[in-house]
């Protein structure tokens, strides 16, 4: 029986409507709260917020269904998930407004880019192919004899490059209308670029891919623009590398790093978050961790420590159970990596450091260099370190606190989702 204690008509903040399969996704741009709703319960949403009477929408729905619908209920739901506006609440804008460098993010990403990309792209491998001494192996990044400059030159040059990867994430959200937010953070001590895409979830499925995708390409046209810088830097000096050359090799060895971390689908990539909205899902990473764990649990006899899988959508569950093993795959391809280009860096860092510690005498050893060196990078993991501990002991308190607190459940019928907008540099991945 239907409920119709509910007597004031309520007011809502601008949503939108974005059909996924057999659901609607629903959600509010400005916070960022988005809920997959059945059809009928999203059509009846649609039609309260057009100011369709609380009395009318109960006897449309029961009319269209053939089944009585829970008003009072349903409006509780739209209230938790922040869609329903307060007295005081600002009523938004009605419709959409301009976003701020749209138009240079459609020049950006128009029919012309992509053809002067492609013809960039085509250029850098040919010369790789005719020009050996452009191509990034490992031991590229040692640029400089000294080791300090190659350490601090590596940091500090790589910064433009992460901020523009960062920058094609915000201008590609711009150029479909989704305000973009392009701000600098903290991933421990190290600063980070990173780009908020507030209202992602607003657009079409087919509307998200190069929002997400969009770093990978800054990334591989600053790959191919320095192995041209380089090229050029040869043909100058007889086939030769110069300093900058060199240089331009190494950061380009440290870019196809940052294009090679987006294959760790264990983590929140840029490619994972281009499989999520494929299969159609949003938690799909911390369903698949969950899964992961309550399967370690399990077998360890840990019972107590298995989650509730219940918490997370139908469809994230579902699609975990087989997503489980593509994400042991980007633990594969870190290891590969790290076997491939790590192990020989890290070799050949510990024989300079020994031939040169082992001369303190000769003032061309390089002997202080190296002692600058390693006491940058003890300096650097010393902070990683004490940074951890710290962040480990804020999060132990804040889960204690979170114990003492009552959590309520979801309604049911409708999954609230965590918006996957939030796309991070990884300038210090690369490490």
């Amino acid at each position: 029986m239907a409920d119709t204690r509910q007597t004031a008509e309520p007011a809502f903040h601008q949503l939108t409507f974005v059909p996924e399969g057999d659901e609607v996704l629903v959600g509010r741009a400005d916070t960022d709260s988005y809920a997959l709703f059945p059809a009928d319960g999203a059509m009846l949403l649609h039609k309260l917020t057009n100011g369709m009477p609380l009395a009318d929408a109960v006897a449309w729905y029961n009319a269209a269904y053939d089944e009585p619908v829970d008003m009072d209920d349903f409006l509780e739901t739209l209230n938790d998930l922040g869609f329903v506006r307060g007295a005081g609440d600002d009523p938004g804008t009605v419709a959409p407004t301009a976003v701020r460098y749209a138009r240079l993010g459609r020049a950006v990403f128009s029919p012309v880019a992509w053809v002067v990309y492609g013809a960039i792209a085509v250029v850098c491998v040919v010369l790789l192919v005719r020009m050996p001494e452009v191509r990034p192996y490992p031991k590229a990044l040692f640029f400089s004899d000294s080791l300090l400059l190659v350490q601090v030159g590596l940091l500090f040059a790589q910064l433009p490059f992460v901020f523009l990867h960062e920058s094609f994430h915000a201008l590609a959200g711009r150029r479909i209308g989704v305000p973009s937010r392009l701000g600098v953070g903290r991933r421990l001590y190290f600063v980070v670029f990173e780009t908020t895409l507030n209202g992602l979830l607003g657009v079409s499925r087919r509307k998200r891919y190069l929002p997400f995708l969009a770093g990978m390409v800054a990334d591989t046209i600053i790959f191919c623009l320095l192995i041209c810088a380089a090229a050029v830097d040869a043909y100058r000096h007889g086939h030769d590398l110069s300093f900058v050359g060199r240089f331009a090799v190494a950061l380009a060895f440290v870019t196809a790093l940052r294009f090679i971390w987006q294959f760790y689908l264990f983590l929140r990539t840029d490619l994972y978050y281009v499989f999520s909205t494929a299969l159609g899902c949003v938690a799909l990473h911390d369903a698949t961790r969950a899964l992961i764990r309550n399967t370690l649990c399990r077998l360890l006899g840990l019972r107590h420590r298995v989650v509730d899988l219940e918490q997370w959508s139908d469809r994230d569950r579902k699609v975990a159970r087989w997503y489980a093993p593509f994400a042991a795959a980007g633990v594969l391809v870190m290891l590969l990596t790290a076997a491939a280009t790590a192990v020989p860096v890290l070799v050949h860092f510990v024989r300079l450091l020994v031939d040169r510690l082992g001369n303190p005498g000769n003032p061309d050893s390089g002997f202080w260099d190296s002692v600058g060196f390693l006491a940058l990078s003890v300096v650097q993991f010393g902070l990683v370190g004490v940074v951890a501990l710290r962040d480990r002991r804020r999060a132990r308190r804040l889960q204690q606190g979170k114990r003492t607190e009552a959590v309520p459940k979801p309604a049911p019928d409708v999954a609230p989702l965590p918006a996957p907008t939030a796309l991070h540099a990884e300038q210090e991945r690369t490490r």
